[in-house]
């Protein structure tokens, strides 16, 4: 039995680093952690092959010095403790890998504020490049409370459709995922936009909205709102979440 035990853990091990070099050979990795911390995944995938490889040489020299090495080589292991380990390498073949979406939002709610992170660099020292994306204008909301003060600016942001529950019937938010360690942590965020063509768009379907931020209302609060001049479908980014 011990021998079968063996055998699985270095099974599950080379699985768990095959299953860490596929998310990031397919791109799917940043489904699931910041990008920061993608060279973990890589760090992963030697440790668990190794680890694999180590019980793979540990069987062929028990095996060539009889039985009783061998049982005290792996003695000690668990069924138990080979299912805990098995649980990451299921989920990992069974789930599909996809980002989240409006249904967690249901769960999360929607932020009208920017999240931060410890040791971030504050607005006025960021240098934003081209289009500002969710988390820039949420940021400036921040700076000046004032929805007003943000009449006629210039928007163009993509992200995805969701609807609260507590919308206008002409009201949808453009939405993304912000997370600072990993999707455990993922806060949703987004802007609310103002149109007569709401009910064309489904929630989760990427859009791209260009157009005019106006005061406007939602749920009672004052909040800059997205008068739109052009809303198009939009592909999924290669990395859809955003990063404090």
């Amino acid at each position: 039995m011990n021998r079968l035990e063996t055998i699985l853990k270095a099974v599950i091990l080379g699985g768990l680093g095959l299953m860490f070099y596929s998310k990031i050979t397919d791109g799917t990795l940043s489904f699931y952690i910041n990008q920061r911390f993608a060279w973990l995944s890589f760090v992963a995938v030697l440790i668990l092959s190794a680890l694999a490889l180590t019980l793979v040489y540990r069987l062929i020299e028990a095996r060539g010095r009889g039985e009783g090495e061998e049982h005290e080589h792996t003695h000690g292991v668990s069924w138990g403790g080979v299912g805990i380990m098995a649980i990451p390498l299921l989920l990992g073949l069974l789930v599909p890998a996809r980002p989240l979406g409006a249904s967690a939002v249901n769960s999360r709610g929607i932020g009208l504020s920017a999240p931060q992170r410890a040791g971030s660099i504050t607005q006025a020292q960021r240098a934003v490049t081209g289009p500002k994306n969710i988390l820039d204008w949420l940021r400036d909301f921040a700076q000046n409370p004032d929805p007003a003060a943000f009449n006629g600016q210039a928007v163009d942001v993509i992200g995805f459709v969701y609807r609260d529950p507590r919308n206008a019937a002409e009201q949808i938010w453009v939405s993304r995922f912000a997370i600072t360690c990993c999707v455990a942590d993922a806060s949703a965020v987004g802007l609310l936009v103002q149109t007569g063509q709401a009910a064309a768009f489904t929630n989760d379907s990427w859009i791209h909205v260009t157009g005019k931020l106006m005061a406007g209302q939602f749920a009672g609060e004052s909040v800059p709102v997205i008068i739109p001049d052009k809303i198009d479908p939009a592909q999924q980014p290669d990395n859809p979440y955003l990063y404090p």
